[in-house]
């Protein structure tokens, strides 16, 4: 019997093995380690063929470190809260911008690695606490205007450069719908792009006081439904692209690349997935029109990498970590993905947006803010974000409910800290 239970016990620990319940990361016999690196750029984009391709280079120089990329979902920000709540978190993982915020606890410091002087003092605001220190190796800087198609925005008689207010904005869209094409694009699969037109548009409609009150705790309801409601109309005057249920975020960019939507609220990021369907494709992007003063551009942490604290090869992690760092291995990752670096040393390749970096940011200086979302709401709303708005483009909801249903969410989480 006691043999019997033994062979059962055993053959339990080979499933949850398996099954990843159990620790992260694992040793051969002979000696060689595989890190598991969680939240991958998805297969076949330029940010994943760069990973993999850095990701080779650092197995080949390691041949006793093996990286199992695993590649990131869009219910990656709930897998990687499980992970943690169990104990089981990834040797390496991909913050997503909340390095600081929310996984600092489980996280290595890194403001003592070779490298960290080397870290653009710009993001220093997203990631560095008091004490200067932080958690995660910035792969790109989150540079994020309104992405525009100049092709689809020329044939609907529309300068971009003239777009300073909301007014301004409904006004172009009205000139675009006319020719046929979409002015708003996001998908209703993916849920995360409408939450990110709340996140990146919300900063510019609360006052400095008002911004103040958020993140002391109190929900200014009349402000964010202004946004809410300025949302639902543009749903109602069918600025979004027609398929937006059906839609995913890579049908997005297909739309772009083939001159077809005029409008994404994305970073500048999204340039290289466009360029991938078509080289020739003409793209910019122009500030965010603020209600209470003037455009702005949001910016932070975007993708990075953080190295586990409770790792059993975080040695090995860190060694990785260092050498995606170091400038010749972090220039790959910028090539391939016209990002804005958060390594100083390391050349921008922006591709087509170079022109609109250098008006907005270069020679205009335009006031940068952070993500809305990461200063000034609790935790754990995002996804009432998320879902709110996709209620507001699909007409499940009006403003007041969608607002109603945040500041429900918000005072809870907030009376929870």
């Amino acid at each position: 019997m006691n043999k019997m239970k033994r062979t059962l016990a055993a053959a339990l620990g080979c499933i949850l093995a398996i099954s990843g319940l159990t620790a992260c990361g694992s040793s051969q016999s002979d000696g060689t380690e595989t890190l598991e690196y969680m939240g991958a750029p998805a297969t076949g984009t330029p940010q994943r063929k760069a990973i993999e391709k850095l990701v080779a280079k650092f197995e080949k120089a390691n041949p006793g470190i093996n990286i199992k990329l695993v590649t990131g979902t869009s219910s990656y920000e709930s897998d990687i809260k499980v992970r943690l709540s169990g104990n089981n978190a990834p040797d390496i993982f991909n913050t997503h911008g909340w390095s600081r915020d929310r996984y600092a606890n489980f996280l290595e410091p890194l403001q003592n690695r070779s490298w960290a002087k080397n870290v653009s003092p710009v993001i220093d605001s997203s990631i560095k606490n008091d004490k200067g220190e932080f958690y995660a190796l910035p792969m790109q800087m989150a540079v994020t205007g309104i992405t525009y198609n100049a092709t689809v925005l020329e044939k609907a008689g529309v300068d971009p450069s003239d777009i300073t207010s909301w007014d301004d904005f409904s006004d172009a869209c009205a000139k675009v719908t006319a020719t046929g094409a979409a002015c708003i694009g996001a998908s209703g699969k993916e849920n995360w792009t409408v939450g990110q037109i709340v996140d990146y548009s919300a900063y510019g409609m609360f006052s400095d006081s008002e911004l103040e009150n958020m993140k002391n705790g109190k929900f200014e309801a009349d402000s964010y439904q202004k946004l809410a409601s300025m949302i639902r109309k543009w749903a109602e005057a069918k600025y979004f692209n027609v398929d937006y249920t059906a839609a995913t975020s890579d049908d997005l960019s297909k739309m772009l690349a083939n001159d077809t939507l005029a409008f994404t609220f994305q970073g500048i990021s999204v340039a290289s997935n466009v360029t991938n369907y078509n080289p020739d494709v003409k793209l910019g992007f122009i500030p965010y029109p603020s209600g209470n003063g003037d455009p702005y551009i949001v910016s932070g942490e975007d993708y990075a990498l953080g190295v586990s604290k409770t790792s059993k090869h975080k040695d090995s992690a860190l060694k990785f970590i260092d050498f995606m760092a170091q400038p010749e291995n972090y220039q790959v990752y910028t090539d391939a993905t016209s990002s804005v670096p958060a390594i100083e040393g390391v050349k921008a390749q922006l591709g087509v947006m170079t022109d609109s970096y250098d008006t907005w940011i270069t020679k205009k200086d335009t006031e940068t803010v952070p993500v809305f979302d990461r200063v000034y709401l609790p935790n754990g709303i995002w996804n009432t974000m998320c879902t709110t708005t996709d209620g507001l483009v699909t007409g499940q909801m009006d403003a007041a409910g969608a607002t109603g249903q945040m500041k429900t969410q918000f005072e809870s989480l907030s009376s929870s800290k």
